[in-house]
């Protein structure tokens, strides 16, 4: 008896039909670490799989970076390379920043991705935009202590020095940037009954200084700011002024 026989293909499984854009923010000089969702429900559009196939590789597919370097696993990422999508799930695929450029840039790459149904890549792709923030310069880190010993009758003239180095602890600034603006917070106590009250204290070339008045170090330099003692009392005292430091980069204050 004679027979015949019937094949019937199985359905075809296609690979993924949408891929979008994902766009972050990254700080200057610092790493982001990729994860599924970045590549698939965090872009515009979402990833698409006609079966629903959860994604199986990446692919790069093109990079223009300049101050960035894509990485897996500690090792540079080359143009077509297939990245296993476990891989990307172990945190292994980071984006590093160089810190070169610190007013802010953008680092683009394309990509695609492959299903585990068909093991095919998808002729959609997508871009991975980081932009890189420029860099914040931070104030003073340390604004310290001052002290100083005259005689009766003598001016003080202060220093630089006396206001960073010789401070307690010492002036410090994150980017090393020097100080640039000194501002008195608190005046010297004062005896209203001293008749040369209106000669003595902190003087800027002779004027006296008030409170939240703000002095250029390129004055203090110059030995401009002074100290005038109270002679109106042959005992010898002790008082204290408060002050803040403004520091080149950021001009913020900090006591």
């Amino acid at each position: 008896m004679a027979s015949f026989t019937i094949t019937s293909g199985g359905k075809t499984n296609f690979p993924p039909t949408q891929i979008g854009d994902f766009a972050f923010a990254l700080e200057n000089n610092a790493s982001r670490i990729f994860t599924l969702e970045d590549f698939t429900t965090e872009t515009t559009p979402q990833y698409v799989d006609p079966e629903n196939d959860p994604v199986s590789k990446v692919k790069i597919l093109t990079t223009t970076f300049v101050n960035c370097t894509l990485e897996l696993d500690g090792v540079a990422v080359t143009l077509n390379q297939e990245i296993d999508i476990a891989d990307v799930v172990a945190g292994l695929l980071v984006l590093e920043d160089d810190g070169a450029d610190v007013l802010g840039h953008l680092e683009p790459f394309t990509f695609t991705l492959s299903d585990t149904g068909s093991n095919q890549f998808s002729s959609e792709s997508g871009e991975m935009l980081a932009k890189v923030n420029p860099i914040v310069n931070q104030p003073p880190a340390v604004v310290g202590d001052g002290a100083a010993t005259i005689g009766y009758g003598e001016t003080l003239v202060f220093t630089r020095t006396m206001f960073t180095t010789q401070t307690t602890p010492a002036y410090s600034d994150p980017e090393g940037d020097a100080a640039l603006l000194l501002k008195i917070t608190g005046l010297p106590a004062v005896d209203s009954n001293a008749k040369t009250a209106q000669v003595f204290g902190i003087k800027l070339n002779g004027v006296a200084v008030q409170v939240n008045d703000i002095i250029d170090f390129s004055d203090i330099d110059l030995g401009l700011l002074t100290y005038v003692t109270d002679t109106s009392s042959f005992d010898g005292l002790a008082t204290n002024f408060t002050f803040e430091i403004a520091d080149v980069g950021s001009g913020i204050f900090v006591g």
